[in-house]
């Protein structure tokens, strides 16, 4: 299990993003942009859930890293312009 599978399997058990969200002390909007994979986990932040929840391995959590990026920012970068 990689370490987002592992953070996937945490929030799934512990009822969702929003459950988990308020039970860890985060934004649901942050927490939901590492489950998709718009964001990574910091030390800090790994450190933060972990002490929230001390089941939770800060090791383990912050090699999650972003996966996927921004669509407007991609597409600014390439030079792709909506015209509509």
């Amino acid at each position: 299990m990689n370490a987002r599978d592992y953070l996937c399997t945490y929030i799934d058990s512990h009822g969702g993003i929003a459950a988990t969200a308020a039970r860890l002390g985060v934004a649901y909007s942050t927490l939901a942009s590492i489950r998709n994979g718009y964001r990574g986990i910091s030390t800090r932040m790994a450190t933060r859930m972990a002490q929230a929840d001390p089941f939770l391995d800060a090791n383990r959590l912050v090699w999650v890293r972003a996966t996927k990026k921004d669509a407007k920012r991609s597409a600014a970068s390439v030079g792709v312009v909506n015209v509509g």
